[in-house]
């Protein structure tokens, strides 16, 4: 019997079913939102309650519920109409809508975190999610993370446009024919199709103008941004048997984000009664000491552009085909003005209280960078279905896709104190200057520093440290996908024995690397002091005595530094920096699954089993006695992995549905890299043992996949009443987690020399003893509120809540850690939005916050433990139908202006950094052909 005929029974019956319902559901039920019966009960009410039309976001709610309620597994739905209705200017951003899901940036400690980058589903980060796009994968470049690598297993679905998507799908619950790469769950961007609709003509288009409310600091920038998204589609042939669909858009958009932090590895130093730094975990007076002070002010231009182009075609009653194709450029146009005030020698500090004291000499720094952040990706899909009999379908699909990631970086560093080589005797080094000494204050969250305003302008103290004229990473992943797929009696409204059988084939071949030239002034060159090369300033460095940003001309430092002989520079040794973080990899995966199925009226049963098998070859770059040398590495493992889903129509409106399942998440790329990466702060650093500052990377070729137990169970209640009704919902889960991956972090490394650096923080991907999450995720939607008043016809409202308990098991040095939360999960995450739509007027207040999330892992010095801060975020969008045609359209996001803020320290209080997130503005015109 078909959901629709389910639908059409009436009410009475439905709430004689609804008392044998268990007393829990019903109370989670209710306490989703008081309204829910009102809404219900709204077809009882009457011939006095008003009509409403079914357009906008009720609209879109409608079909989004329509698609949740008809699928076997447990997902949510996220419309095309609901990511082009709010300012998320990317599919990442609108994908932190769905229950269960936060969004997170960059993690690196190079690029701005005023954009989300990966979704995080149930707690799992994006590497350990699935994405493709109509059921089929698509390479990344992965997200951006430093020297560590910038190509992760991870889709970037920040560069992918949102005017290719028809609908997110968020598939929650595993089963055999899916990819089982999916510990969170996956993500499937389907496109639309011609034949939606019946085939009619459709086309839209939106023109929007936009601003960020802070661009222009410390230099000018093109102020006004520019949006144009554009689908349309079509059918002709005889009966309309061809269908052609076209995408597009374009978007650029200035911002500029203010960042105020403390250092990128041991952010905080502790120490004892007489001023000594303290090691490890010993937290001395327990006075908690910022290593540094700085300030980054970073104006990015974006622009993201794509097309996408699907051809479909029924080419007798019995085969349909298709073929996509796409295209996606993104580019980021990134320049760094930053300033640091560091006290050089950490040892000793003076005259210490609780919250103050003082160095007795430092340094400051002022840098330059300009990263220009290119990634395109081509997508081609080819595929055909063919229905040989009745209740059987024949599916045959394949792809190809590549991604390219490349970034060209040129920095400066102009220091005071700058001390000179001989020319040929290596890079410059920095002395620690009386002048600079300051005093801090750490009472407040943004701790305080206070220089010498005359030492600190005077500019002949400051002199050219470095020069990176050539400096370049780039990274590429290329993927080729096939499957097969037959399919008996696996309609949705199949009943009786049904089974399902397939493979799938898919060779992931990713690659890294990255080079830089280094040039540092030996004792020939001229002065070259940052009076020669000032740039625009009087930026507020918000947490001194009153100074202001120091900056630098690019332009002017080039012209001056390219003109001289290169015998004025040491040309530092960057042979491991430029060997260190390579790798190529590929990975061969081959899946084969079967599943069988028996449904009645009321009860679906779906019972799965899938063969995975993967080979990987890695090679990545070791240094042996100075030598960097090519070190190949392979492994294989396979996996039998079974699941078993169960949906019961329990009523004609009300659906429970039950999962059991086993997954697996594939380590990331570079993480079988044998490699031993190794990076300084000064070039001169290299051989002296007690080093600060330096951190290492270590490849473990032998890392294990994870492998997840999950169970889950989900409850649906359809709400009948105007506009559609409603949805109230709610899902539990729990995932029984074993070889979890995290980064292990440690202190002190030999290098192949044989020096110890004893302060060097090592980084090496690991499998945890053990680690497990569960949850609760509760969803409720009622597209008009007229339940309640007559006044509220026009209102509706829809909100979601996720509480996540996680626990990750570290192995130490001396045993084992235990940690309340896996890396990346928040402890909940909450949206709700509030709606109005009434004679062509539609406006939206939505709202989402996330909890504290745990960023990165330190397994030896927990206090070091990085978490990103709770976050929340207000957005705003109307829009107003002049014609059936044109439309106004506005859209604010972050109205409040909300940061992003990581927290470290014993108390999980103390700042590591704090980005500002602008308020953006949109304003334009959608003009839709009448249907």
């Amino acid at each position: 019997m078909s959901r629709n005929k389910r639908y059409r029974r009436s009410s009475s019956n439905t709430n004689a079913r609804l008392e044998n319902l268990p007393r829990y559901l019903l109370t989670c039920a209710v306490s989703i939102s008081p309204l829910a019966f009102a809404s219900a009960q709204t077809d009882a009410a009457g011939p006095n309650v008003e009509e409403i039309i079914v357009t906008g976001i009720r609209r879109s709610n409608t079909v989004a519920i329509e698609s949740k309620l008809n699928a076997a597994n447990i997902v949510d739905v996220v419309s095309a109409t609901d990511v082009r209705a709010l300012p998320d200017l990317t599919i990442v951003e609108a994908l932190r809508r769905v229950p269960g899901l936060a969004v997170l940036p960059a993690i690196d400690n190079e690029h701005p975190r005023d954009e989300a980058s990966t979704p995080v589903i149930r707690g799992l980060g994006s590497t350990y999610n699935n994405v493709t796009v109509d059921g089929l994968t698509i390479a990344s470049p992965g997200t951006p993370n430093g020297n560590l690598g910038s190509v992760t297993r991870g889709v970037r679905l920040d560069i992918l446009p949102s005017s290719m998507i028809s609908e997110i799908q968020v598939v929650k619950t595993f089963t055999a024919d899916l990819d089982p790469n999916a510990i969170g769950g996956a993500i499937n961007l389907r496109t639309r199709s011609a034949f939606e609709n019946g085939g009619k003509p459709f086309f839209t288009i939106d023109s929007s103008a936009g601003q960020a409310d802070d661009t222009g600091k410390p230099r000018d920038q093109d102020r006004l941004g520019v949006r144009v998204a554009t689908t349309g589609s079509t059918t002709f042939g005889e009966d309309g048997n061809i269908g052609i669909v076209v995408s597009g858009n374009y978007q650029t958009l200035s911002s500029y984000t203010e960042t105020h932090m403390t250092t990128d590895t041991v952010h905080y130093g502790f120490y004892d009664a007489g001023g000594v730094l303290q090691t490890g975990t010993n937290l001395g007076n327990g006075f908690a000491v910022p290593q540094q002070d700085k300030y980054w002010y970073v104006m990015d231009e974006r622009e993201r552009y794509g097309l996408t182009g699907k051809l479909e075609a029924r080419l007798t009653d019995a085969v349909t085909t298709f073929a996509t194709a796409g295209y996606y450029h993104f580019r980021d146009d990134m320049e760094r003005n930053e300033l640091l005030i560091d006290p050089r020698n950490r040892n000793q500090v003076f005259d210490q209280t609780a919250t103050t004291g003082r160095y007795n000499g430092g340094a400051i720094e002022v840098g330059y960078s300009n990263q220009v952040l290119t990634s395109k990706t081509k997508v081609g899909q080819l595929g055909m279905e063919w229905t040989p009999g009745v209740a059987q379908l024949l599916s045959v699909r394949g792809s190809f896709s590549k991604a390219t990631y490349d970034e060209p970086i040129q920095m400066f560093k102009y220091i005071t104190g700058v001390g000179r080589n001989a020319p040929g005797a290596g890079g410059a080094t920095v002395a620690t200057l009386p002048d600079y000494a300051f005093s801090y204050d750490t009472s407040s969250f943004n701790g305080r520093f206070d220089v010498a305003p005359a030492a600190f302008y005077n500019l002949a103290n400051y002199s050219l440290f470095y020069w990176r004229p050539d400096y370049k990473r780039t990274a590429a992943d290329e993927i080729r996908t096939g499957r097969i797929d037959y399919a008996f009696n696996q309609d949705s409204e199949a009943q009786g024995l049904g089974f399902a059988l397939g493979g799938s084939y898919t060779d992931d071949r990713p690659e890294y690397n990255v080079d830089r030239v280094e040039y540092s002034p030996n004792t020939s060159a001229p002065a070259l002091s940052l009076a020669d090369v000032l740039g625009p300033s009087g930026s507020a460095l918000k947490y001194t005595n009153g100074l202001t940003l120091l900056t630098i001309d690019p332009a002017a430092a080039t012209a001056i530094l390219s003109q001289l002989p290169m015998s004025a520079f040491n040309l530092t040794d960057q042979r491991g920096f430029n060997n260190q973080d390579d790798f190529r990899h590929q990975e061969k995966n081959l899946g084969v699954y079967t599943l069988a199925t028996y449904n009645t009226e009321r009860l679906r049963t779906q019972a799965g089993l899938r063969y995975e098998q993967t080979e990987q070859s890695t090679v990545g770059r070791v240094s042996r006695n100075r030598v960097w040398q090519d070190i190949p590495t392979s492994s294989d493992y396979d996996f039998l992995l079974p699941s078993l889903l169960l949906t019961w129509h329990l009523a004609d409106d009300i659906d429970v549905r039950a999962g059991v399942s086993r997954t697996i998440g594939r380590p990331p790329y570079d993480a079988y890299a044998a490699r031993s990466s190794i990076n300084f702060v000064n070039s001169t650093d290299i051989g002296n043992p007690n080093a600060t500052g330096v951190t290492v990377t270590i490849g473990n070729p032998d890392i294990e996949p994870r492998r997840s137990d999950n169970l889950d169970l989900a409850f649906d209640w359809r709400l009948r009443g105007p506009a559609g009704g409603g949805l109230l919902s709610l899902a539990v889960f729990d995932k029984d987690i074993e070889d979890e991956i995290f980064t292990l972090s440690s202190v002190g490394f030999t290098d192949d020399t044989g020096v110890t650096y004893v302060n060097a923080l090592v980084s090496r991907p690991a499998n945890a003893s053990s680690a497990g999450i569960r949850g609760v995720e509760l969803n409720g939607i009622l597209n008009s509120l007229g339940g309640l008043s007559p006044w509220l016809q026009s209102v509706g409202f829809s909100a979601n809540a996720a509480f996540l308990d996680g626990e990750l098991t570290v192995p130490t040095a001396t045993g084992n850690r235990s940690i309340d939360r896996l890396v990346g999960q928040p402890d909940y995450t909450a949206n709700a939005t509030l709606f109005y739509n009434q004679q062509g007027l539609e406006v939206r207040l939505a709202y989402n916050r996330q909890g504290r999330a745990l960023r990165a892992v330190v397994d030896n010095t927990p206090w070091q433990d990085l978490y990103w801060d709770a976050r929340q975020q207000l957005d705003a969008s109307a829009s107003y139908a002049v014609t059936p045609q044109w439309s106004v359209i506005a859209q604010v996001s972050n109205l409040t202006g909300e940061r992003m803020t990581s927290l470290t320290g014993p108390g999980k209080d103390l700042l590591k950094d704090s980005y500002s997130v602008p308020t953006t503005y949109w304003l334009g015109v959608r003009w839709t052909a009448s249907p």
